[in-house]
């Protein structure tokens, strides 16, 4: 029996979502290109070759729901996996034909302890109307990239990370 060296990491502290009010992700796209950066630098790292990667996330819904996202929407960009086959691994019992049936994601292991994921909250402090799940993240993150709408070989991370910030967005509508 071999014996693997695992090399763990999180970005829960590190990648935050600033809320508004009851909203608590995705992540957004500059967030998503340095979960994305620091993965590729990990896996190219010769001092990481001879161990497992392992990313994990705490119980908490709001992180694990981001930190399922993000490692869901890496495979969908660098994996060229569907939202469906990367998401397919945090189902119970749920086969890869039932979420393209269904068009839904399912809650991961229920009865194995593990919490299912909740849907994305808008940015109010009600009751959402609608369920945005992580497959309709990644759907609209394939549909990005294919109509070009992003890239990552050329994306301006300083601009993105001034947009995204609340202060932005109180400076432009005084």
């Amino acid at each position: 029996m071999s014996i693997h060296k695992i090399h763990y990491f999180s970005i829960d502290n590190e990648l935050v979502y600033w809320n508004f009010f009851l909203d608590f992700g995705p992540l957004n796209l500059g967030q998503l290109y340095k979960f994305c950066e620091k993965l590729n630098q990990k896996l190219k790292d010769v001092r990481l070759a001879d161990r497992v990667i392992c990313f994990y996330s705490s119980t908490t819904h709001s992180k694990r729901a981001n930190a399922i996202f993000l490692i869901c929407a890496w495979q969908v960009l660098y994996l060229n996996r569907t939202p469906e086959q990367s998401f397919v691994g945090f189902c119970h019992e749920a086969k890869y034909s039932d979420l393209l049936k269904e068009n839904i994601s399912r809650p991961p292991l229920e009865g194995k302890g593990i919490a299912p994921i909740p849907p994305f909250h808008d940015a109010t402090g009600g009751v959402c109307t609608y369920k945005l799940t992580i497959i309709h993240c990644l759907k609209g993150l394939v549909k990005a990239r294919a109509h070009g709408f992003f890239s990552f070989d050329k994306f301006p991370l300083e601009e993105v990370q001034i947009i995204e910030q609340v202060r932005y967005y109180l400076w432009i509508f005084k």
